[in-house]
């Protein structure tokens, strides 16, 4: 099968997998101290990760003999980790939010660990169409926004746990609790949107026919999903809502990320469609 990933690939993946770990473990150290000598080697490895995902992209689609992303389980879960690599690139090199690697690495590693277990299987999908193509990009869409903001959710926990307990790390400079509430209701207001063209699309793919059944509205799937837009809404709620503001809605959104999880777990553990 050209679309299940070679063991050259695998090996490549193996080795931008460590690099992310390296960074992580840098990470970690500099933010439980003022450790600056850790910067330049902690930017290699990330950078060196990215260019070892890119290179594993372009690898499988050249074999695969397409270029179009997120057609099987290997080019999705790696194209999720080099994404969210990347907005830590973007972000640390024009505004830097220092923790944030601390926060999202360990995710793109697991991520990364994804794509080795499941990329033997192609996604599955309703039926091959333009609806199909509309709904899965949504979908991973909005798993990526929430990434991001599950991950600026628990950065917010943790420096809010910080200051009330006035044991603020000897790093210093981490992200200041309004900036992190902003950079969490911003990625949840982007991954609500695409979350609900997800749902909608797939509320249509479902009642044309699919290999999940009558009962499709019971799966795992489609009940987290539900779930997780239940409370992504609530999320949304924060500007309008002072109840649910601050570290309301940080928690929020780290359930929210957990129940995405869920649902990309739930997905490779359903039947493949007919």
């Amino acid at each position: 099968m050209p679309d299940v990933p070679n063991v050259g690939q695998l090996v490549l993946l193996g080795l931008a997998t460590l690099a992310f770990v390296i960074a992580a473990v840098i990470a970690l150290l500099r933010l439980k101290g003022q450790r600056e000598s850790l910067r330049l080697p902690g930017k290699i490895a990330l950078y060196a990760g990215i260019g070892l995902g890119v290179a594993v992209l372009a690898w499988h689609s050249m074999l695969r003999g397409s270029w179009i992303p997120l057609e099987d389980n290997f080019d999705t879960f790696v194209w999720l980790a080099m994404l969210l690599a990347m907005f830590i690139a973007y972000t640390q090199r024009t505004r830097p939010l220092r923790g944030l690697e601390s926060f999202m690495t360990p995710l793109i590693v697991l991520l990364l660990i994804g794509a080795a277990v499941f990329g033997k299987t192609t996604p599955h999908e309703y039926l091959k169409s333009a609806w199909s193509w509309f709904h899965r990009t949504s979908a991973f869409g909005g798993a990526l926004a929430f990434a991001v903001a599950g991950c600026a959710g628990a950065m917010y926990l943790f420096v809010n746990q910080q200051l009330r307990s006035k044991r603020v790390s000897p790093g210093g400079r981490l992200g200041n609790l309004e900036r992190l509430e902003h950079v969490t209701v911003v990625s949840v207001t982007l991954g609500f949107a695409l979350l609900t063209i997800a749902l909608i699309t797939g509320l249509v793919l479902a009642l044309q026919g699919s290999a999940m059944g009558k009962n499709w509205y019971t799966q795992p799937k489609v009940v987290l999903t539900f779930v997780a837009w239940v409370v992504y809404a609530l999320v949304m709620h924060a500007p309008i809502n002072p109840s649910f503001r601050g570290r309301k809605t940080a928690v929020l959104s780290v359930i929210g990320l957990a129940l995405m999880s869920g649902i990309l777990i739930a997905v490779q553990l359903m039947p493949a469609s007919r």
